[in-house]
């Protein structure tokens, strides 16, 4: 007796019954194959003869029950049927081998999971100084327009939508220009020259100041123009004689504040329209945040004790005048500033380059509401040379150590590379909320 099989799960055997023990579906009999006697050389073949060597093969596969001879035409449908069957077995195996196909790989992830916006820095080509762009969702990077040798990048996205603020920097002299985007043949407007630049938050002013050398005692001629960004027009905010040299200038956009020397000593000045008051004696200027936080550090006094430990970088709220302002660090470990870096973007938080207890590294600086503020967190400990960092709106910290990127939310720095064919940061970065370019180099 020839064995049962099953069209359906391959089982084969006797089950003593019509259908599969397995799957329950009609089993079917394999038709026992006989040869055909040789056909005589001498006759004419016969009807019987003629077809195939095996007899059945239309029929291969009966159901096991209800069989008809072979040859029937009962027997010629059930074939059909099963072929059927089979092919219907088959385009659901097809059919499902496709749905288990792979898609199509993702579209690149970003440099940094879940970031936004561009980061914009300065590398060199060339043809020179060149802004780059690389967009932080997609992992796109794109040379830009080229530049002066840049010093600063600011965003000026209030004077208008996409601008960077650039300062650029020409022998002794300071270079305030605005890239209107960061594609490569988007034009460079330069706004003013003088000896110091500085830029308000925004970007929409910007402070230049230029002076002379000095005439009689202490006193040198100093002018300083407020300019508007987006037209280039600046008007005159001071101009006269002021004792001292200028060293640093920074704007809120309604006051200037000027850091002068004087032999051996410092301090900041606050400059308003044909005025020029004292603000904060024997201390320079670091940075003001948005929220008037001012970051200065003390200026020894000469003939101090010899080997003390420099001063400690303080928190002056121009909110709170008249009150002292608070150290960073202790008196046995005080935090001694280097570089500002950037502010975070909700200002709460600046970032510094800087030592405490003989660790130089980049530090995390909590603008505390009361007199008791954190001691500095250190972000990472470095000796580059060169040290840049920018700062997103979702709270990232992204650096460039002698041009090598990293970020860091809220754990240890993440090593960040830039595509094959971007160059490493050469000078200052800045993140930008911008869209990025459409084209460039994955």
């Amino acid at each position: 007796m020839s064995e049962q099989v099953c069209l359906r799960c391959d089982w084969a055997g006797e089950a003593g019954a019509a259908t599969c023990p397995e799957c329950g579906t009609v089993l079917f009999r394999v038709q026992e194959q006989k040869p055909v006697p040789p056909r005589p050389k001498t006759a004419a073949p016969s009807r019987s003869a003629q077809g195939p060597s095996f007899t059945g093969s239309s029929d291969m596969f009966v159901p096991a029950v209800d069989r008809s001879p072979p040859g029937s035409p009962g027997s010629h449908r059930r074939a059909w049927v099963v072929a059927i069957a089979v092919a219907a077995i088959a385009a659901t195996a097809i059919a499902t081998t496709q749905v288990r196909t792979p898609t199509a790989p993702a579209a690149t992830a970003g440099p940094i999971p879940g970031a936004r916006g561009s980061l914009v820095y300065a590398a060199r080509d060339a043809g020179g100084w060149v802004l780059w762009s690389w967009d932080l969702a997609t992992g796109i990077a794109a040379a830009g327009p080229h530049v002066d040798d840049p010093v600063e990048l600011v965003n000026a996205s209030e004077a208008g939508a996409g601008w960077i603020g650039v300062t650029s920097v020409d022998g002794r002299r300071r270079i305030a220009s605005i890239v209107h985007s960061v594609s490569p043949d988007s034009g460079v407007s330069r706004v003013a020259t003088g000896d110091l630049v500085a830029w308000a938050s925004g970007g929409q002013y910007l402070s230049v100041l230029r002076f002379g050398r000095r005439t009689t005692g202490c006193a040198r001629h100093v002018e300083i123009r407020s300019y508007v960004a987006a037209f280039g027009t600046g008007e005159v905010r001071f101009d006269g004689p002021m004792c001292g040299l200028p060293l640093a200038i920074v704007t809120d956009g309604s006051f200037d504040y000027l850091v002068e020397a004087n032999g051996p000593s410092a301090s900041i000045r606050i400059i308003g329209t044909g005025f020029a008051q004292p603000f904060m004696g024997r201390h320079v200027l670091l940075s003001l945040s948005q929220r008037g936080d001012f970051l200065v550090t003390p200026v020894p006094r000469p003939g101090g004790v010899r080997g003390a430990l420099a001063p400690s970088l303080q928190l002056y709220r121009r909110t709170f005048l008249g009150r002292r302002p608070v150290s960073f660090g202790s008196r046995r470990h005080p935090f001694q500033a280097i570089e500002f870096l950037c502010w975070s973007s909700d200002q709460a938080s600046a970032y510094v380059l800087g030592s405490s207890g003989g660790v130089r590294g980049v530090y995390r600086i909590a603008m505390g509401s009361g007199v008791v503020l954190p001691e500095p967190e250190l972000v990472t400990q470095t000796d580059a040379t060169s040290v840049e960092a920018t700062a997103t709106s979702q709270g990232e910290l992204i650096l460039s150590l002698d041009g090598q990127l990293s970020y860091e939310r809220d754990g240890p720095l993440v090593s960040l590379r830039l595509p094959d064919n971007a160059p490493n940061p050469a000078g200052p970065l800045l993140w930008t909320e911008s869209a990025a370019p459409t084209s460039g180099l994955l």
